[in-house]
């Protein structure tokens, strides 16, 4: 055992003298079993992370982030981030519940058409929601692509065919 701590004490202080005498060059990662000391010597998780870092620079690891908290939303004023959260938390069981429902009557499909129509865009409105708590609606409303238009006509035109028009025909299309 003392051969082998000898051992890693004389890489990493190779790895030290190459990387001051190169300062482009990477460093080593840290050996399995390494102390905090050693790691916290070349940046840490931070570090590791680069680009994908998550933490804006200056905040302590144990402060909350939230990767979208650039710019509060217009159409939410008022709510906090934790009330915005669970507004999306429970939009995202209502949309699991609508789905859920709506996988059942798949047997009955051509008999139930309607009833499956209607839990599906409803259960795809409670998933917008719940996304639309999260990032707040006017960004998601700001550069709508043509897919996102494409799918919110599909969905209202169902919501149209099978609550006013009571088509199930339409609804199935």
């Amino acid at each position: 055992m003392a051969d082998l701590g000898r051992q890693l004490h004389e890489y990493l202080a190779q790895s030290k003298a190459a990387t001051a005498a190169d300062p482009s060059a990477v460093p080593a990662p840290p050996a399995a079993g390494g102390s905090q000391e050693e790691a916290g010597d070349r940046g840490g998780l931070r570090a590791w992370l680069g680009a994908l870092n998550p933490f804006p620079p200056g905040t302590s690891p144990g402060a909350p982030v939230w990767p979208w908290t650039g710019e509060e939303d217009p159409w939410l004023l008022g709510l906090s981030r934790w009330q915005r959260l669970a507004g999306s938390g429970l939009c995202a069981l209502l949309a699991a519940l609508c789905f859920g429902l709506a996988g059942l009557c798949v047997p009955l499909l051509l008999l139930r058409a309607r009833k499956f129509a209607l839990l599906w865009s409803l259960g795809s409105l409670c998933a917008l929601g719940a996304a639309a708590l999260l990032r707040g609606p006017a960004r998601l409303l700001r550069e709508p692509g043509r897919g996102a238009l494409l799918y919110l006509g599909a969905l209202l035109g169902t919501l149209y065919a099978a609550l006013a028009l009571r088509s199930t025909a339409l609804t199935a299309l």
